[in-house]
C-alpha cells in the first residue's frame, strides 16, 4: 500500500493584502477518504467549503460550480477549493475581489519551465533550476489564477501566463494590470500557496521593485 504524503496545517485564517488594506482570508481542511478517488475528493471540498462559509458567516454553505468545474461561491464570499488524493481545502475572503488556494504534492519535470516561467521569473525566482522551487512557484501561479479568475484579457484563461515577482518576503502576481499578492508555505514534501486580489495599480512592473506596496502577511492561528 503506497503511503499517504505528508499533508499540510495550515492556519485556520491569514492576512493578505497590500499595505493598509490586508484582507482575512479563512481556511478549512478535510481530509479526502480512501482511496482518494475523485468523487472523494469532491466531495472533501465540498465539506472543507461548507465548513469555512459557516465560520465567514455566510447563511448558505451551498457552493455551485460552473461548466469549467471550477466551484462558485455566494456573492460577496470570494472563495476557492483545492483538493489531492489525501486532502482538500477551501479559502474564503469575505469582501475580497478574488481569492485562490492550492496544493501540490508531486514534484514537475524540469523542463515545465519552458511555459510556466518567463525570462524574467526564471531569473529572479528560480535561479538554480530546483524542481522543489519550481513546484512552488507551479502552485503560486494556480492560487493566484484562482484568485484573478476574472481578469481573462490578462491571462487569456491559461494559469501560466499570470506573471509572478518577488518583492519583499512575498510574491506579488500581476494578469493584466490587476494584482494578487501570494503567501505560500513549502516543504520538501509539497508546496501549499493562498492568493488575494487587491485591484489595480497604475505604478510601473519591475523586479522586486515597481508594482503595488510591498505585501503584509500576518499569520493568525486563531
Amino acid at each position: 500500500m503506497t503511503e499517504r504524503p505528508q499533508s499540510p496545517e495550515p492556519p485556520s485564517a491569514w492576512l493578505l493584502g497590500g499595505s493598509g488594506r490586508p484582507r482575512r482570508v479563512l481556511l478549512e481542511t478535510v481530509p479526502v477518504g480512501p482511496p482518494g478517488g475523485t468523487d472523494a475528493q469532491h466531495r472533501a471540498g465540498r465539506a472543507a467549503a461548507a465548513a469555512v462559509l459557516r465560520r465567514a458567516g455566510c447563511a448558505s454553505g451551498t457552493v455551485g460550480r460552473r461548466r469549467s468545474g471550477a466551484p462558485v461561491f455566494p456573492p460577496g464570499y470570494a472563495g476557492s477549493v483545492t483538493h489531492t488524493e489525501s486532502l482538500a481545502v477551501a479559502a474564503v475572503a469575505p469582501g475580497s475581489r478574488g481569492v485562490g488556494v492550492d496544493l501540490e504534492f508531486r514534484l514537475p519535470e524540469a523542463r515545465l519551465h519552458r511555459f510556466l516561467l518567463d525570462d524574467s521569473e526564471r531569473a529572479s525566482l528560480w535561479p538554480d533550476g530546483d524542481r522543489e522551487r519550481l513546484r512552488r512557484l507551479f502552485a503560486a501561479k494556480e492560487a493566484a489564477f484562482k484568485a484573478l479568475t476574472e481578469c481573462h484579457e490578462g491571462h487569456g484563461g491559461l494559469f501560466w501566463r499570470v506573471r509572478l515577482r518577488p518583492h519583499g518576503d512575498g510574491l506579488w502576481a500581476r494578469a493584466g494590470d490587476r494584482y494578487a499578492v501570494v503567501r505560500d508555505e513549502t516543504t520538501s514534501a509539497y508546496a501549499f500557496a493562498v492568493a488575494v486580489a487587491v485591484g489595480a495599480d497604475p505604478g510601473p512592473w519591475a523586479d522586486g521593485t515597481g508594482g503595488p506596496a510591498a505585501p503584509s502577511t500576518v499569520i493568525s492561528r486563531s
